[in-house]
């Protein structure tokens, strides 16, 4: 059974035009020839030649509601590993967290300084200090060793404070999971949204062989469980933000793509309710 998405891609609001009820709201359905801030929200400001369009852009009001469990207060002091182009970190500073944010790579950290985003360009196991949260989006599945890593995070926490992390489990991908990731890609490449390679392969054998280098969910959660105590785990989607692969490249304003892609996570939601498809996000806290 088929669970495409038709893809459509529709302006609900022009330049040159007056901004509707959508537009004034800053949703992700108006002005598809404006970029958006890291809330997702209309900047008419920004021109499109700027707009480079970022999964983590779209993704961060998702993955700021995730967060609201389990993360402190602001003003809490929060490092965010692997911050990239910074989205994340600076809707956190905007609603009153102390943010630093930390990526090895110098492009990600210009991206990030950019955005007005106190940033270091380092390795986590390079950095000092003191913070209430230290956070990992995605990025602890690349770290060397898993172990030395959490360890060092923990020595850079206040009294009880929290490493959380959200990450993806690649492992329990099967074959319907790999059929939504490369189905989707392939409408999304169709309907001109996206431009990216399709496997040539069987689809599950290219899921495991793009991801088998990376540390696995469970080795990841067993790794945080070692280093603090009161674990708490939760499920998360997390196949919709994996569509466009590595070095995949968005062909539309952020609004355009941004429409596609939360249709598509709200069918993995449903898929994964109704256990037609594995959950593969994660989500975990500890306290040290």
């Amino acid at each position: 059974m088929s669970h495409l998405l038709p893809i459509e891609v529709e302006a609900v609001c022009q330049l040159n035009g007056p901004r509707d009820a959508e537009c004034a709201r800053g949703s992700l359905a108006c002005c598809p020839e404006l970029a958006v801030d890291s809330w997702g929200v209309c900047r008419p400001e920004i021109q499109l030649a700027d707009a480079h369009v970022y999964l983590s852009t779209i993704a961060v009001p998702h993955t700021l509601a995730q967060l609201v469990p389990i993360r402190p207060a602001p003003p809490a002091r929060i490092v965010e590993v692997g911050c990239g182009d910074g989205a994340l970190a600076a809707a956190l500073a905007t609603v009153g967290y102390d943010v630093t944010g930390v990526d090895r790579n110098a492009a990600m950290a210009e991206s990030a300084s950019r955005r007005g985003v106190r940033v270091l360009q380092a390795d986590i196991k390079d950095v000092a200090g003191e913070y209430d949260v230290v956070l990992f989006t995605r990025s602890m599945h690349h770290a060397e060793n898993l172990h030395d890593t959490l360890a060092h995070a923990a020595t850079l926490l206040a009294p009880d404070g929290q490493v959380i992390v959200e990450e993806f489990a690649w492992e329990p991908v099967d074959d319907a999971a790999a059929a939504f990731v490369y189905g989707h890609r392939a409408e999304l490449v169709a309907a001109g949204l996206l431009d990216a390679d399709h496997p040539s392969e069987q689809l599950l054998d290219a899921w495991i062989a793009g991801h088998q280098t990376l540390h696995t969910g469970s080795a990841m959660l067993d790794a945080i469980g070692r280093i603090g105590v009161n674990l708490i785990t939760s499920d998360t989607s997390i196949l919709w933000r994996l569509v466009d692969g590595r070095g995949g490249t968005w062909t539309v304003p952020t609004t355009q793509a941004g429409q596609a892609l939360n249709a598509m996570r709200d069918t993995e939601e449903d898929l994964i309710a109704t256990g037609e498809l594995p959950s593969v996000g994660l989500l975990a806290s500890v306290h040290c």
